[in-house]
Formats: structure tokens, C-alpha cells, sequence
């Protein structure tokens, strides 16, 4: 499937400093928002989690929560049971998740992966489907201005078929019946700097966050009434 990444991008991820960082960065954010708006999940699930590096973070955060990852790449998933043989790791589409029930999971996490796919309201349908009522999706996506910028520069990872703003995303996450509980830029540098947390978090008050290279949208699954 185009966009699909393989055990390459796995080997530069322990490499290469601006991919390490990026997926501390993004893991970071998933945290900070399980424990806004989900703590203490049951059952967590990360989508296109390829070799399971953010997700036995998850699990060593939250050693009580029954984690799973999806990924579609056989060549990701096969070095990820390799690397860590206690995670739960199954082979899907995320476009397309017949494998799970209805209302399986209180936090999804989907980082990093809807850029990659041709139907992202196809799967921000079925987030919305899986997710249990007060459950929450936590996306991250590139700004599509440093997107292209970096596509120009060839720092993109893998194909990405459909980069969004923030707005264009909300606007599907209601389509697919989520509600929105936050959305926010974050990341300054691809590598890292000193106290950037700190100045983005300054940024964010002046409400310059929306131009930083990174994008957080929280969406949450409403309670019917009288559920």
C-alpha cells in the first residue's frame, strides 16, 4: 500500500537524531493528553505503530491497560515482535479495522500516520467506531506549510498522500461524530532545543502555536444520552 513504511525507517529511527526526537516529542504529546482527558485507560491502541517503539512506552506507562498495535507492514510488524515480544501486535489496515468490536478502546493514538493513508476519513470513521463513548483519538500531522518544506528538502518520511491543517481536521473529526477537546501546534526544531517545551507553551498563549511544524488534534467520543 503507498505510504506504507519499512524496517529502514525503523533502523534510522534508532540513528538518525531528528527521527529519535520526533518520536519522543510525539509520544510525549499522547501522554500529556491520556492524562488530560483518558487517564487510567483499560485498553489502548496505536495505530500505525510500526515497530512498537511508542507503544511499549505507552505500556511501561501504563502497565494496567491492555495495549495493542496495529501496523500494515509485514516487514515493521515482524521486526517489532522481534523487539518487543510482550507487546500485542496485530497486522491491519487502519482504514479498515473489521478485527475490532465496536466500543473496543478508551484511547486510540494515531501518530504520525494519517498523512500516510487515502482514505483518512475512512479512518477517523473507525476510530470513531472503535472507540468506546468518552474515549479519545489523539492525532498528530504535519503543518502542511513545513510539510511541503520538507518535502522539498527530502526529509519526508515515507509518501504522504494528504496533509491537513487543523481546521480541515476538525472539521472531518465532526463528520465522523467526534467531538473536539484540544488542538494545538507543537515542535519548534526537528532535532530539539533547550527548554523548547517551555517556549512553545509561550507561543501557545500568544496563539502562535498554529504556525509550528507539528499539529495535536484531541477529538473524543460523546456519551449518547442515557448511556
Amino acid at each position: 500500500m503507498k505510504g506504507t513504511l519499512n524496517r529502514d525507517y525503523a533502523r534510522q529511527r534508532e540513528e538518525r537524531i531528528a527521527l529519535k526526537y520526533r518520536l519522543r516529542r510525539r509520544t510525549d504529546e499522547a501522554i500529556l493528553a491520556i492524562e488530560a482527558f483518558r487517564p487510567r485507560p483499560e485498553r489502548i491502541l496505536d495505530l500505525g505503530t510500526a515497530e512498537g517503539r511508542m507503544l511499549s512506552r505507552l505500556q511501561a506507562c501504563y502497565p494496567s491497560s491492555h495495549c495493542v498495535g496495529l501496523e500494515y507492514s509485514a516487514d515493521l510488524l515482524a521486526l517489532g515482535t522481534r523487539l518487543f515480544r510482550d507487546l500485542s501486535l496485530i497486522r491491519a489496515d487502519a482504514q479498515k479495522m473489521p478485527y475490532f468490536k465496536a466500543a473496543s478502546f478508551d484511547v486510540i493514538v494515531a501518530a504520525a500516520i494519517i498523512e500516510h493513508l487515502a482514505d483518512p476519513a475512512g479512518m477517523l470513521k473507525e476510530t470513531a467506531r472503535v472507540l468506546k463513548p468518552e474515549g479519545v483519538l489523539i492525532l498528530t500531522t504535519p503543518h502542511p506549510f513545513w510539510d511541503k518544506l520538507a518535502g522539498r528538502l527530502g526529509m519526508i518520511e515515507g509518501d504522504h498522500q494528504s496533509v491537513m491543517s487543523l481546521q480541515t481536521l476538525k472539521e472531518e473529526g465532526r463528520r465522523a461524530g467526534l467531538d473536539v477537546l484540544e488542538s494545538r501546534g507543537f515542535m519548534i526544531s526537528p532535532v530539539g532545543l533547550p527548554g523548547e517545551q517551555l517556549v512553545e507553551m509561550a507561543l501557545r498563549r500568544v496563539g502562535f502555536d498554529r504556525h509550528l511544524a507539528n499539529q495535536l488534534l484531541v477529538l473524543g467520543k460523546p456519551r449518547r444520552a442515557g448511556s
